[in-house]
């Protein structure tokens, strides 16, 4: 600095001399940037790297994300020209084009690479031309997912799709109506996707005849319900596709009755789906009508089933009380639904909405993986739930295990699950052996279920019945409210009909707080007496007071929890001294509440999809 101030260079040679600096300066962070061990890797597998940094969604049914973590990656060009030039001759980091996220970069470097293009997933910020040239690029598609409705030009976007797309595999187009007549598909690539899969329309309810082939996904939702197919339709669209893996229809399907066609009427045609792994079917108009679809189809055991939706599980029918029962959701003959066979586990839980709005039933679990499971998740009404109706329909004479749920003791819905109902549902259960009863917060629950396994009085010259012989095993969560009585009245009456190595093994009692409900009634309570005296009194300073209600609310809880551990020791010690247990009396602290009652896989990526436009295509 000081040469330079002496020598009074001019501007344009200081000019020349920075420039030549931070040229210089340049080089030597690049060379550096170069000696570092990530640099040193072949730019394959750095190229392999920085893909792992991408959002990519599935292929079918591709939920995006708002957030900007979809473009969080393209940060990776500010780290280092090495970095930046490799990313930038990369066409396989380019080849997921989004109309919202520079699509005239991702379109020019993705080359020649197969494209996956999502237009109108946030903003369509698409030119006629910019869309012209993403079309031009049919050739390329792997998959495209649009919304048709996000294109705010007066000409329709469909027809901007003429040219085949010999690659396509993945296909989903969402839409209202908008440029669509009697929900027919405009023509696409010239009906050119021989490679085409995975297929998801919105409100589309007809095509061509053998436009769609081959396709081993499907998702059809938000159809007219005047323009959706009949039965017969909709099966030969359905033989059109013998691998098909996924199939969902919500809000849509072959709910429209074929003329004189009944909901009870022998199925005229079975299509046989073998490769079939999921259906969903969500919010159907009624049971009766899934039961009508059901009957038409030849399922192989390893077919999950889930079906969700007011309509058909919750609502009131016009016809009559019994149109309501879960039983209608099958069809009487069952022998080719092969995936209802072997039931092992069943869940029966009865929630109020405040926890999953949506009641739903399904089937899982493969015969060569897990146990085939049975869950019934809604807010039930009892006339719903007729045991033998519902034992008539579903084949559950094999179910070992048997996890029941009811939260609706205080509701509109209690409807009074009582003894009677309990010894007929069980009665249907021969080789049960392990029984859970989740019933916190549900008085009288517990108690009407064992009840229900009390061994049943027969005539002077017969042994008493004894409903479910097998059962090994007795869970319950316990609340202030558990009968630890008459579980032991029940033990010693079932001892008496069975030898003892026949008798209950395990008895598992789940311990909780003290319940909270109760607790902020108490504290309401000591908080709204402790407010009254203090205003008796004049000049009350107000955060004296805030300390009083707080030493009140700490009293009534540890008053709470000392009553709550007494009643629970109580209870322990009145079990374990039952000599007709002889197996193991478990008390458990902690354990999470009531988990466990709902698939693994649920809610389903279908049920996401369509059941909002917020967070989908």
């Amino acid at each position: 600095m000081y040469k330079t101030k002496l020598n009074k260079y001019p501007a344009a040679e200081l000019h020349a001399m920075e420039k030549k600096l931070q040229i210089s300066v340049s080089l030597v962070r690049g060379v550096r940037n170069l000696l570092q061990p990530i640099n040193r890797l072949p730019p394959e597998l750095l190229t392999l790297i920085f893909r792992q940094t991408q959002s990519h969604l599935p292929d079918f049914l591709p939920i995006r994300d708002l957030s900007s973590s979809s473009w969080q990656w393209l940060s990776l060009l500010q780290v280092c020209r090495h970095w930046r030039g490799l990313i930038a001759s990369s066409p396989q980091l380019w080849s997921e084009l989004d109309s919202g996220i520079l699509p005239e970069r991702f379109l020019k470097r993705s080359s020649a690479v197969p494209l996956k293009a999502y237009l109108g997933l946030k903003l369509y910020n698409l030119s006629e031309d910019m869309l012209d040239s993403i079309a031009s690029q049919s050739m390329r598609f792997q998959e495209l997912h649009l919304d048709a409705d996000s294109w705010h030009s007066s000409a329709t976007i469909f027809h901007q799709f003429k040219c085949p797309a010999p690659i396509l595999t993945s296909l989903t187009l969402v839409t209202d109506g908008r440029d669509i007549v009697s929900g027919a598909l405009p023509q696409l690539f010239s009906g050119e996707m021989p490679s085409l899969r995975k297929l998801c329309l919105k409100h589309l309810t007809s095509w061509p005849k053998g436009y769609f082939q081959n396709l081993t996904h499907v998702c059809l939702y938000d159809q007219n319900e005047i323009t959706r197919p009949t039965m017969d339709e909709f099966l030969d669209f359905l033989s059109d596709s013998p691998f098909l893996e996924e199939l969902a229809l919500v809000r849509a399907g072959p709910t429209r009755m074929d003329g004189a066609a009944q909901f009870h009427s022998p199925p005229s045609r079975t299509v046989s789906l073998p490769h079939l792994r999921q259906l969903d079917i969500g919010e159907w108009p009624s049971a009766p009508l899934v039961a009508r679809f059901l009957s038409h189809l030849h399922l192989t055991a390893n077919t999950d089933m889930y079906f969700w939706g007011d309509g058909m599980l919750n609502a009131a029918q016009p016809d009559s009380e019994i149109a309501r029962s879960l039983a209608l959701l099958l069809p009487e003959d069952i022998s080719k639904l092969e995936n209802m066979r072997g039931i092992k586990k069943w869940y029966l839980a009865r929630q109020p909405r405040v926890i999953l709005d949506t009641p739903f039933i399904s089937v899982t679990g493969s015969a060569d993986d897990k146990d085939r499971t049975l869950y019934m998740y809604g807010t039930f009404s009892a006339s719903q739930l007729v045991p033998t109706q519902l034992l008539s329909r579903y084949p559950v004479s094999e179910v070992e295990c048997l996890t029941v749920r009811d939260s609706c003791m205080d509701t509109d819905n209690a409807n009074n699950l009582d003894v009677g109902f309990w010894r007929e549902l069980l009665q249907g259960l021969p080789k049960l052996k392990k029984l859970e009863v989740l019933a916190f917060r549900s008085i009288g629950f517990t108690r009407a279920i064992v009840g229900a396994l009390m061994p049943q009085s027969g005539t002077v010259a017969q042994q008493p019945s004894l409903p479910c012989s097998q059962l090994a095993s007795l869970t319950v969560e316990h609340d202030v409210s558990l009968p630890a009585y008459c579980i032991r009245t029940m033990a010693e009456a079932r001892a008496r009909c069975v030898p003892p190595a026949a008798r209950l093994e395990h008895l598992r009692v789940l311990v909780f707080d003290p319940n909270p409900q109760n607790v902020r009634q108490r504290r309401r309570r000591l908080r709204s007496m402790s407010i009254s005296e203090a205003g008796s009194s004049t000049g009350s300073n107000s955060d004296s007071d805030e300390t009083e209600d707080i030493g009140f609310e700490n009293e009534a809880r540890t008053r709470e929890e000392e009553e709550y551990r007494m009643h629970t020791e109580d209870d322990r010690r009145l079990l374990e001294e039952c000599v007709e247990i002889p197996g193991e009396v478990k008390f458990e602290y902690g354990v999470p509440l009531s988990v466990g009652l709902v698939p693994d896989a649920w809610p389903t990526a279908a049920y996401n999809f369509t059941r909002g436009r917020r967070g989908a295509l």
